[in-house]
């Protein structure tokens, strides 16, 4: 049965176009998601003093070392966890250190940014008094995030009248059965200068200014050449303006310099998908995978593309399936399309028409929905033509 076989192909193009947006962007080190961002430079400022006790806002502080005692050379994700529900806090800052406000929706922040606690009237933006906050957040636990690493964790403990509270230290030890991180150690090796300049071309990178961001990174890898953190991120921004062979080149700068850094690795991968290399595509994101497969998931979905561009459906039904148990929060639906095709291929409609209902119940509203509508409808026929 030929159903929707064109219209496949371009909803499979589009969905590799925004899948990469949205996975490049994640990975720009200020993302959403697993992306580290560059922490600014202003302090942040604690209560006035004319605040009465009962109105002060709570600041929650510490420190995150990785197993050894070395801080580590990049931010770190910090996680509140109540009830079992996970809320992103912050970064820690260069030295490792972090300090966030409870009950503060400022985003992502770190020791060093400032945390918005004043409204434009001079007035406190924290609905709730300290008590309220301290039984509200009594027993919630605090976590340091990066994939291939294990946390520790620091149950709060938010007694007396105090509005400060140091957690101590956080640590994080490297996964047995993970080869892969996604910070590279030769950033701690690097001199003062290089590391400042990457740091420059980073937060450049952040605000999207990519000729800046070049320009220091550059400066960055010609004193210290083995940063591969520098090389990578020059990598993310050739990518980004489609100089393909130029980011091929800094990607494997980076992982000559650190083989065990997997975000260069991962590029490569999405690069090889640009240019669909789909046998590479597949080695690329197996490798991805075998390094530290909690860090880039959707290389599971890249690595279904890949193999179902390759005709080894087997191998893009497993990786498909695995994606789709990972993506609870159904951001690529793009796998429903995904898994129905291969489903079309191997004549299980009932399974393809289920996959494209799927797709239909989260993105009801997508550009494309009207023709995948018209393919559930034709699926949805063949299999009543089936069983007469």
């Amino acid at each position: 049965m030929k159903t929707g076989s064109s219209l496949f192909r371009l909803i499979l193009i589009v969905s590799i176009a925004l899948a990469l947006a949205g996975t490049l962007q994640a990975q720009k080190g200020g993302g959403k998601g697993t992306s580290t961002g560059k922490p600014s430079s202003s302090p942040t400022p604690g209560p006035t003093t004319d605040q009465p006790t009962s109105m002060q806002p709570l600041f929650i502080s510490g420190k995150v070392l990785v197993d050894g005692g070395g801080t580590p050379p990049e931010p770190v994700v910090i996680e509140r966890v109540c009830n079992g529900v996970a809320r992103r806090q912050g970064y820690t800052d260069g030295k490792g250190a972090f300090q966030f406000q409870l009950d503060q929706n400022v985003g992502f922040q770190d020791a060093s940014e400032s945390s918005n606690l004043f409204g434009s009237d001079g007035q406190m933006t924290t609905n709730q008094n300290s008590d309220a906050l301290r039984t509200k957040y009594q027993g919630c636990e605090i976590r340091a995030v990066l994939p291939g690493f294990l946390s520790s964790s620091v149950s709060l403990r938010l007694q007396g009248s105090t509005w400060e509270y140091d957690l101590g230290t956080i640590f994080l030890k490297r996964k047995d059965n993970v080869s892969g991180t996604t910070i590279s150690m030769t950033t701690l090796n690097a001199p003062g200068d290089a590391k400042h300049a990457y740091e420059k071309g980073r937060k450049a990178f952040d605000q999207q200014k990519f000729a800046d961001a070049e320009k220091e990174l550059l400066k960055a890898v010609k004193i210290y050449p083995g940063l591969a953190a520098a090389w990578s991120l020059l990598g993310d921004i050739h990518q980004e303006q489609k100089r393909l062979d130029d980011a091929i080149k800094d990607y494997q700068q980076a992982l000559t310099a650190d083989p065990h850094f997997v975000n260069p690795c991962f590029g490569l991968a999405l690069v090889a998908v640009q240019q669909k290399r789909w046998q590479d595509a597949m080695q690329l994101t197996d490798q991805v995978l075998h390094m530290n497969p909690a860090a880039y998931p959707t290389a599971y979905f890249y690595n279904a593309v890949a193999a179902y561009n390759s005709g080894k459906l087997e191998v893009a039904q497993e990786s498909a399936k695995k994606f789709k148990t990972l993506d609870t929060d159904h951001r690529h639906p793009d796998v429903n399309l995904l898994l129905g095709q291969i489903y079309i291929k191997t004549g299980d409609y009932p399974s393809a028409a289920q996959e494209m209902r799927d797709y239909l119940t989260i993105a009801p509203n997508a550009d494309n929905a009207a023709e995948v509508r018209a393919t559930l409808k034709r699926l949805e026929d063949a299999s009543v033509a089936k069983q007469q």
